[in-house]
């Protein structure tokens, strides 16, 4: 079904790393937000697409906050109307196949572009993000990549799961079988799809839950591997709950974490016994591969 629409953008360039900072002040009202920094490039330049006509002096406050808090210079944001457009079909263009340590992530109409199908990735063109592109998504597929090349997980827990890749680049890897669980609704429709165009469906188990909380997360555990591409906050307290489902000398793969917040993600882990293994850093984003101690062996001592 085409969409034509009438969109607006709020428009601005900042430094390559501070880019993804300011463009998180736009995720919570945008209907998508896009970083765009070419290597080389003095500055970045960041768009947030709305439906209706963004307020740009309640934007712009909110940018002269975060600026002025860390001094920075402040951006000037610019409003543009977009004439009515074929979104989807817009989508579906500007994603063209990318390759991402073994995974090829492409869009449906890409499909014939990718003739090896073992290590392809289909992502719903409807989908806003999850496709990838963000170092968050690259840096856990990496992670991953690394892991199964010294590892057979059989089974998968993917928390905040959004489109769905991490779980089926799993899947897609092993035989073994993923959960897939998010707070939104969305999210959870967009991953089933994507999971049953990928032929996924008989091994990705994806629904709406409340993270470690819901029952069928609970259930299926203890996970050889936990996955989850959030934020640093609650990652840090969510690391109790990450040690009570995932099995000993299993392993476990974070992001959605600033450099400078890393430290505080890793050490919550360390009090429950999670040791962090390896850190990737792309740009101002890390992710934490950390791996649970086995249960200490009590050797016995027979006295005569």
């Amino acid at each position: 079904m085409s969409i034509a629409r009438t969109f607006w953008t709020i428009r601005f360039t900042a430094p390559p790393d501070k880019a993804d900072r300011f463009a998180r002040v736009f995720e919570d009202d945008a209907l998508a937000v896009t970083v765009m920094s070419p290597p080389r490039t003095v500055h970045a330049s960041v768009e947030a697409l709305y439906d209706h006509e963004p307020d740009l002096a309640a934007a712009s406050a909110r940018v002269t906050i975060l600026a002025t808090m860390n001094g920075w210079a402040t951006p000037q944001l610019r409003v543009t109307e977009v004439p009515p457009l074929d979104w989807l079909k817009k989508v579906a263009e500007d994603f063209p196949p990318l390759r991402i340590a073994r995974w090829t992530v492409h869009g449906a109409q890409h499909r014939a572009a990718v003739p090896d199908r073992r290590y392809a990735l289909q992502i719903d063109a409807t989908s806003a993000f999850g496709t990838g592109e963000h170092p968050t998504t690259r840096g856990c597929l990496i992670a991953l990549d690394r892991l199964l090349k010294r590892t057979s997980p059989r089974r998968m827990l993917d928390v905040g799961c959004g489109s769905g890749i991490l779980a089926m680049a799993f899947t897609k890897s092993r035989p073994g079988q993923a959960i897939a669980v998010d707070l939104d609704a969305d999210s959870v429709r967009i991953a089933v799809n994507n999971a049953q165009g990928n032929g996924l469906r008989q091994r990705l188990n994806a629904f709406l839950g409340s993270g470690y909380r819901d029952r069928r997360v609970r259930s299926s555990a203890p996970y050889d591997l936990i996955m989850a591409n959030i934020f640093a906050v609650p990652l840090s307290h969510m690391a109790k709950d990450l040690k009570r489902h995932l099995k000993p000398g299993g392993e476990a793969i974070l992001s959605g974490i600033l450099n400078h917040q890393a430290n505080r993600v890793i050490a919550a882990h360390r009090m429950q016994g999670i040791h962090l293994t390896r850190r990737i850093t792309i740009g101002e984003w890390s992710v934490l591969m950390l791996k649970r101690r086995k249960k200490p062996v009590l050797k016995s001592t027979k006295w005569t």
